[in-house]
């Protein structure tokens, strides 16, 4: 038995009305594609898999300026591009500040 995995946000192009949305826990990374979302103004990323590469990081900042003009407030927390003490033992407030 094979199991096939699809991890495709292009069912939400049919919610371009939504202005909040939830991403937490789902595997996701830098190479994350949104439909265009017009009236978003909060989305939540936290404990994904986005790192802090700068030219990744920029690529998925850029496509969410893009595709969320409306956006507001972008939660990372639990990724990697986003370390805090509650995650990672070895992070104090000090990272988190700078990565924010």
């Amino acid at each position: 038995v094979a199991f096939v995995v699809c991890r495709s946000l292009e069912g939400l192009k049919t919610f371009s009305y939504l202005e909040e949305l939830i991403l937490d826990n789902n595997l996701l990374g830098n190479d994350l594609l949104l439909p265009r979302l017009p009236h978003l103004h909060t989305l939540t990323l936290n404990k994904n898999q986005i790192s802090f590469q700068r030219n990744t990081c920029k690529i998925l900042l850029d496509h969410l300026a893009e595709v969320v003009p409306s956006l507001q407030y972008l939660s990372l927390l639990g990724n990697m591009a986003c370390p805090n003490e509650l995650v990672c033992k070895e992070k104090d407030e000090d990272d988190y500040q700078r990565y924010r």
